[in-house]
């Protein structure tokens, strides 16, 4: 997989945003965020292991806010709660829990099996209005890759299936970390007729 531009600084705000999140506190970025995380936008996720072990993975295939580290905290935010085959994540779970950050780096094109590179590609499924993502380091192989993309978005054998793929960043947290200090804040209220539009209306799938 290519290298994550700015790993340490994204990991780090990844990490924080989690913290914040699984306290019900608001998160604001550091004023040191490097402008290629603020003059960009892409689609993020984040993928949760504890144990060795999935804990819960959600994210974006397209970008919902103004630059990737906005991203990154609003998908921090969401993954606490909205893969619904796991439970919310819990504070006492946080030091067991590592952190894998994956940036999309390019929007899905329609492929064939064949085609897929499984270290290399995300693959995204979709058989009329059911559709799952399923990120390299889910899956080993095309076989393992497609079986858990449409487990996940209930697609049985032999329906049709759209197979996309989608080129990415990755980078993984080593351990557990103690997280860095940063001011927590009140959630700001948008302006009075205008409201924030929901990650879950751009997000149909489940597991995301």
């Amino acid at each position: 997989m290519e290298p994550f531009p700015h790993a340490k600084q994204a990991i780090a705000i990844a990490r924080n945003a989690l913290e914040a999140a699984v306290r019900g506190k608001a998160y604001r970025l550091p004023r040191d965020v490097p402008p290629e995380l603020t003059s960009r936008r892409a689609g993020v996720f984040l993928t949760l292991v504890k144990g060795g072990k999935l804990r819960a993975c959600w994210g974006t295939l397209e970008p919902q806010h103004r630059h990737i580290a906005e991203e990154i905290v609003a998908v921090a935010r969401g993954v606490t709660t909205r893969d619904t085959r796991f439970p919310p994540l819990r504070v006492e779970e946080m030091d067991r829990v590592r952190i894998i950050l994956t940036l999309v780096a390019s929007p899905p094109q329609p492929t064939s099996p064949a085609r897929i590179r499984p270290h290399e590609h995300g693959v995204l499924v979709r058989s009329g209005s059911r559709s799952a993502v399923v990120l390299p380091h889910e899956g080993r192989t095309v076989r393992r890759m497609l079986t858990l993309a449409k487990q996940k978005a209930g697609i049985r054998d032999g329906e049709p299936l759209e197979v996309h793929v989608f080129r990415v960043y990755t980078v993984e947290e080593p351990m557990p970390t103690k997280p860095l200090r940063s001011p927590v804040v009140p959630v700001p209220q948008p302006p009075a007729g205008r409201a924030e539009r929901p990650l879950s209306e751009a997000l149909p799938a489940r597991g995301w």
